[in-house]
């Protein structure tokens, strides 16, 4: 429970204007784009040879379930700080540049499958700081028609190459942290963008070695003192996530880097039965946005088995054996685990 200074209430009228409506609730809609993940599985599902039917249709029928949800992202920062850059490497066959709703609002809208993203500066970077304050204190007010917030995570990009990043804690404490509640800590993630432009300024601009251990040592420390201070004054408990949405090496845009990971942390940031709808977007495709990453962990693995346990319920860790998903769960597992792993490299366009 956080102290009472940090409890808010607020007065929403001024964002009802701009609400999006729960998808599952609402009538006579239908998503802007094929729902690609889904309908892959759900076709792999039906014509596979080795499932009886009654586990088909319970397959089918727990994907009926997990698509009607629908997701609310709000992405704040810094002017510059690469928020639409992480938004346009994560969903990069969206169409962006068509799509933004903004009207007067201060947050601009972007509508993907079932998936809204909201986007905004930080009130203390605002030309317009109140307006920008009451809005966002307007949509983390609001709620879905399941009476539950209506926004399921809030992400805060923050520059790694910026020589204030260890005062990032004063704005997400005074801007986020009150307008959240008691759910911050479930509901925050602190992202760390550009950390290529760290290696850069640490052994020059044509660093070959996209993270060197100088660079990562200094990144590292600088996420501690992040998570450190707002452990000690506001009591939550997050670990900043260090990526770049688009890296530079030798003066020249090559790949993102540590997306992958983002991508898990996301998944695991939401609530489980709305995981599977952040993969059934339009991703980006191709190794060069999703394979490099600092190695810590098989990320993809970490996506397959969150996948896996939401679609069979009861499972845990995708009950791997000898590396295979669902091979704890004899042949149905099995099944469902080629099913799974197939349908994530198709949908990130990877080649392993």
């Amino acid at each position: 429970m956080l102290p009472d200074q940090f409890q808010m209430t607020v007065d929403n009228k001024v964002f009802k204007r701009g609400r999006f409506v729960d998808a599952s609730h609402a009538s006579g809609t239908s998503p802007k784009q094929r729902l690609s993940f889904f309908d892959d599985v759900r076709a792999r599902i039906s014509g596979h040879a080795h499932m009886d039917d009654a586990f088909k249709a319970s397959l089918t029928d727990r994907l009926k379930t997990l698509s009607q949800s629908s997701l609310n992202i709000l992405v704040v920062g810094s002017q510059g700080v690469g928020k639409t850059a992480t938004l346009k490497q994560l969903f990069g066959q969206h169409e962006w540049d068509h799509d933004a709703i903004q009207s007067s609002s201060e947050l601009i809208r972007h509508e993907l499958n079932q998936l809204t993203c909201w986007e905004g500066l930080l009130p203390s970077e605002s030309e317009k700081p109140e307006q920008t304050d009451c809005e966002i204190s307007a949509l983390l007010s609001e709620t879905a028609a399941n009476g539950l917030p209506l926004v399921d995570l809030v992400l805060v990009v923050l520059d790694s190459s910026s020589a204030n990043i260890d005062n990032a804690y004063v704005d997400i404490q005074k801007t986020l942290i009150a307008k959240l509640g008691e759910h911050a800590e479930q509901r925050l993630v602190v992202l760390m963008n550009k950390v290529d432009k760290v290696a850069q300024c640490i052994r020059g601009e044509y660093v070959e070695d996209m993270m060197p251990l100088d660079a990562e040592v200094w990144l590292d420390c600088t996420s501690a003192a992040i998570r450190f201070h707002l452990r000690e004054n506001v009591g939550i408990h997050i670990t900043p996530l260090l990526y770049s949405a688009v890296a530079v090496q030798k003066g020249e845009a090559v790949r993102s880097y540590n997306l992958i990971k983002l991508m898990a942390r996301l998944m695991v940031a939401l609530p489980p039965e709305k995981r599977l709808m952040l993969l059934n977007q339009p991703l980006s495709q191709g190794d060069e946005t999703w394979r490099y990453h600092d190695e810590r962990k098989i990320y993809m693995q970490s996506i397959e088995n969150l996948c896996f346990d939401a679609l069979h319920k009861g499972a845990r860790d995708g009950d791997r054996f000898g590396g295979q998903l669902g091979a704890f769960l004899g042949r149905h597992g099995r099944a469902l685990g080629d099913i799974v792993s197939d349908g994530l490299r198709k949908q990130f366009g990877t080649s392993v």
